[in-house]
């Protein structure tokens, strides 16, 4: 009996070590981020260059939070594949999925996916100064739609719209000219940690 009990004992310690090893999300980095609402600018394709739309910054910085928590998410897959993520004040709650994140010495750049309701953000930050740029784009518009639809439809494209899993990267729609409605620019410090 007590030989019986400690194979269960052992095949137990194995399973729950492959299962952390394999099934665990862990927190890469966490930020904590603060923009100044006089440096917002905005570009949009509702407006031709002659016309300067004033932006309400209050209502910016409540809709975008401009002092923001910002964490990057490591899940490890069963099947051996890892994904990351971005949580923050806009994408709060599993997070959203990333394109691109690279983490070097000096800097750190940050790229989603396009969310489910058409939203895609970018960072880059100087890890030395904190210096950071933030992008907000959005493509939630009718001729955004109509543009993605005639793609899909479309015999003449060589390459694909979207990746295996269905996302859409920022990459893919700078290359088929695709245009966001709104682009958002935020300019301010994001430091490693939880305090500005």
């Amino acid at each position: 009996m007590t030989k019986f009990i400690q194979k269960i004992i052992m095949l137990l310690a194995i399973f729950f070590t492959t299962f952390e090893v394999h099934g665990k999300t862990t927190n890469v980095l966490k930020l904590s981020c603060e923009y100044d609402p006089d440096l917002i600018k905005s570009e949009s394709k509702s407006l031709n260059s002659s016309e300067v739309k004033k932006l309400d910054t209050l209502q910016i910085c409540k809709s975008f939070s401009c002092k923001d928590n910002v964490e990057i998410r490591k899940d490890n897959k069963p099947n051996g594949e890892i994904e990351y993520r971005l949580r923050n004040s806009w994408f709060n709650h599993q997070g959203i999925l990333l394109d691109d994140f690279t983490l070097t010495e000096n800097t750190i750049s940050i790229n989603t996916f396009v969310s489910q309701a058409y939203f895609l953000e970018s960072y880059l930050i100087d890890r030395v100064t904190g210096k950071t740029k933030r992008t907000f784009y959005r493509f939630d518009n009718p001729d955004f739609f109509y543009s993605i639809q005639k793609l899909k439809k479309s015999k003449t494209i060589d390459k694909p719209l979207f990746n295996k899993k269905g996302k859409l990267s920022l990459k893919t729609i700078k290359s088929f000219s695709l245009k966001p409605w709104e682009i958002l620019y935020f300019e301010g410090k994001c430091l490693e940690g939880t305090e500005v």
